[in-house]
């Protein structure tokens, strides 16, 4: 029978790969400190193989194809984020295809992949967590930004039945489900996260109490940034219920950075101390619907493609920025989604159609580009290269 010694939950922002200047580093380096922790946990417990349940941010699945939960069965992942790679780590493959063929026996209508190349979900653990070290990996996607999206209690029965079927196996298992806490990127909110809604968090799965996070809903989850938890509750449902110890918790200007810890625990089990924080933070919930990741219309499909293009095409992309004007108009695109691609900003896409994080990559790619394509800057006398020639 399979035993999980090792299980826990950390964020895996891109800022602690791209390390930019504005961030507050200090923050970050607590944050990766905190992985790397979790790094010598795998060298205390000498597991078989890493379950990495991680999450799509549209690198690996788009519109073409969006599934709910999907097993990796190739026999080597890799991971690409910024051009930050994590290459050829070994996949467990004898464990990943009998995840597959148990969970679909199971009634969890799974879908699997052979190939494809995972998203900084999975850099950042592989890169701080993983390392270097030799332990094959099972990567496990749930589908957090395009709804509709599974419940937090269906993502809780899927760590239940994974547990049924790891039963019948020998191995010694590590489990880490990389997802953040309140953050909102590509919207309007971006910089407005729910930091008491993570502090409640945290309250609640410190004491072991889970059970009213588990009956949050979707749209809930949605409407305080916290989409990413689904992956929380997939280790939850592998592990059973019990208090969680808190790494590190860094509150960002735009997004919660937690890490966490189940297993080994790190504190004697007591009596679950009495709420501080009010339920949900304080927070009342208003939203209906998804509001901030909503179901992209197939309407906008075509701008929604067009921005995929210039995420994971590069001559695409830099034909867009030599003549954005001309790619443009060239598109079957409407009006307001020509404005919109012709405007700074991903405001306005996101206003017409566009998913909040295809808006955002897709402005970030370009502004690389640009300050890829740019001549360098000469010292003050010099001209520039060209500079002053006919």
């Amino acid at each position: 029978m399979a035993e999980i010694v090792a299980a826990a939950a950390a964020v895996h922002a891109p800022q602690l790969i791209s390390r930019p200047q504005n961030e507050e580093l200090e923050k970050l380096d607590r944050g990766t400190d905190a992985l790397h922790r979790l790094g010598r946990v795998l060298d205390e417990t000498s597991p078989d193989v890493l379950l990495v349940i991680g999450l799509d941010h549209l690198e690996t699945f788009w519109l073409g194809a969006a599934p709910t939960f999907t097993v990796f069965v190739g026999e080597h992942a890799e991971a690409d984020y910024a051009g930050r790679v994590h290459r050829k780590v070994p996949v467990h493959t004898e464990i990943a295809v009998d995840l597959l063929k148990g969970l679909v026996a199971r009634d969890f209508d799974m879908t699997f992949s052979q190939e494809g190349t995972l998203g900084h979900a999975f850099l950042t653990p592989l890169q701080y967590v993983l390392q270097d070290r030799q332990i094959p990996v099972v990567p496990l996607l749930v589908n957090v930004y395009l709804p509709p999206l599974p419940s937090p209690r269906r993502c809780y029965a899927l760590g239940r039945a994974i547990a049924d079927v790891l039963a019948s196996r020998p191995e010694r298992v590590a489990v880490l489900a990389s997802g953040g806490m309140s953050h909102f990127p590509g919207t309007a909110r971006y910089h407005d996260p729910q930091l008491s809604f993570d502090e409640w968090v945290l309250q609640e799965v410190g004491a072991g109490r889970w059970q009213e996070l588990l009956d949050l809903t979707p749209v809930q989850l949605d409407e305080v940034g916290e989409g990413e938890l689904l992956t929380w509750f997939v280790m939850l449902g592998i592990t059973g219920e019990m208090p969680a110890s808190m790494l590190s918790y860094q509150a960002l200007s735009h997004h919660g950075h937690g890490v966490v810890q189940l297993i080994p625990p790190l504190a004697p089990a007591v009596a679950a101390p009495e709420p501080t924080v009010p339920r949900y933070g304080g927070h009342v919930f208003t939203q209906d619907d998804y509001r901030w990741y909503r179901f992209p219309e197939p309407s906008s499909f075509a701008l929604n493609k067009l921005l995929h293009q210039i995420i994971v095409n590069p001559g695409f992309r830099a034909e867009f920025v030599r003549d954005r004007a001309a790619v443009v108009g060239a598109a079957e695109l409407t009006d307001p989604e020509r404005r919109a691609l012709l405007a700074e900003g991903f405001d306005e896409l996101v206003a017409v159609g566009a998913h909040p994080l295809l808006a955002l990559s897709a402005r970030q790619v370009v502004a690389l580009e640009q300050q890829n394509a740019a001549p360098p800057t000469a010292p003050a006398g010099v001209p520039a290269s060209g500079a002053g020639s006919r």
